[in-house]
């Protein structure tokens, strides 16, 4: 079984008349977390403690850098209030884009920054939370 690694990556983001753009070729990190609450269920003639599974959901962090794409995709967040769902899609690989390794989920963003400085690129940090599942699956929309 081959080993991931983050080259040949594909990174898609909603605009906001709902078309994934692709944003790879300016995206230098990602980060995609999952947690699951967890509900302790222990009674008072327990000697040891029990739990619950409780609900499930994911974080994303992707940082990059600003160009006219980038840009106006994530500057419309800056300083302006949003309950807008923006689907993520990601393929672990261009070439293997039907193997199930495509994750696709609809996140709202929590935070965006832009940064830099003199004589260097501006770059960009958003931070967004899933609203409902992470589909697994080997279609990667278009």
């Amino acid at each position: 079984m081959a080993n991931l690694i983050y080259k040949s990556e594909k990174i898609k983001w909603d605009n906001s008349t709902g078309t994934a753009t692709e944003i790879t070729n300016w995206v230098t990190s990602e980060t995609l977390s999952g947690a699951q609450d967890l509900i302790e269920d222990s009674a008072m003639g327990d000697e040891e403690k029990s739990y619950l599974a409780g609900m499930a959901g994911a974080t994303l962090s992707l940082s990059g850098i600003v160009n006219t794409t980038t840009n106006g995709l994530f500057a419309p967040y800056i300083g302006n209030r949003t309950s807008a769902l923006r689907t993520y899609q990601r393929a672990a690989s261009m070439t293997n884009s039907t193997t199930g390794l495509i994750l696709r989920g609809e996140f709202v963003v929590t935070a965006v920054e832009y940064s830099g400085s003199a004589n260097s690129l501006q770059t960009f940090s958003l931070s967004a939370t899933a609203d409902g599942v992470m589909v697994k699956t080997s279609v990667f929309a278009a």
